[in-house]
């Protein structure tokens, strides 16, 4: 039975309390910590791991963007690497970066910046993920998804598949999974409506994510799901409300397995 993580984004210390009580009551296997918006203190993340016993197996990098460059040259890996040494995790998921312009140097440094942590973590925990168009401009990221699978076999290394980025790129999901999943290690489940509209609620939108299960299932997948949702889509929802729909959610995916 894969495991499923609940992806977090933590920006406050109540935050960290509501997110591992909701993650453990709701049966959640672990924590897969995005550390894009990271804005608490990692020892205290760490106590919240041991006392909630919510181990954060999965952690998700920053990405460069021409929004912040300064934050996160100066930030970005610095807050990564302590995570990881923390943390432990089983997965670093890096995700391909979105470029207006110098697509070719972009891809360089992204490929620069896993080679360096490969180097220190080892290639059994690397996982790039797939991009999907950003902003207001729909700039698209500078790899497509059969350049991610290209280089994860070139480098060897993993795939982190998110499913939604797959739609919104214009992909089809169930052709996508058949030509990564050899190196899939980590899933984003989530739906997609409309380029306005991603990591919906499953049944929210419009994508076979019950064909996709069966199939994963058929070939045996044995990596993690972690729950993506848009934040939007939990806007008004208390934490009762939350139990209920990571419940189902938990639900959802293992009736497939």
């Amino acid at each position: 039975m894969p495991e499923i993580l609940l992806q977090v984004c933590l920006d406050s210390l109540k935050k960290v309390d509501e997110a591992f009580d909701i993650a453990e009551r709701s049966g959640y296997d672990g924590i897969e910590l995005d550390c894009s918006a990271l804005n608490v203190d990692l020892d205290t993340l760490f106590i919240r791991s041991v006392d909630y016993n919510m181990p954060i197996r999965s952690i998700v990098a920053p990405t460069l963007t021409f929004r912040r460059p300064l934050h996160y040259l100066l930030h970005g890996d610095v807050e990564a690497h302590s995570a990881i040494h923390i943390f432990k995790p089983r997965s670093i998921i890096f995700k391909v970066p979105n470029s207006p312009f110098l697509r070719d140097v972009s891809c360089f440094l992204f490929r620069d910046r896993l080679n360096y942590f490969k180097g220190l973590y080892g290639g059994s925990s690397i996982c790039i993920e797939n991009g999907a168009p950003a902003g207001s401009l729909k700039v698209p990221p500078v790899m497509d998804i059969k350049r991610v699978r290209d280089l994860a076999y070139d480098m060897d290394v993993f795939i982190n598949f998110d499913v939604a980025n797959c739609a919104a790129s214009g992909f089809d999901i169930l052709q996508a999974y058949d030509m990564l999943a050899p190196r899939v290690k980590g899933v984003h489940i989530s739906d997609h409506r409309s380029p306005g509209s991603s990591h919906l609620v499953p049944g929210d939108g419009h994508l076979p994510l019950g064909a996709l299960l069966s199939r994963m299932k058929s070939n045996r997948y044995d990596g993690t799901f972690s729950i993506e949702l848009d934040r939007q889509e939990l806007a008004g929802l208390d934490s009762g409300d939350l139990m209920v729909l990571y419940k189902e959610l938990i639900g959802y995916v293992k009736s497939y397995f």
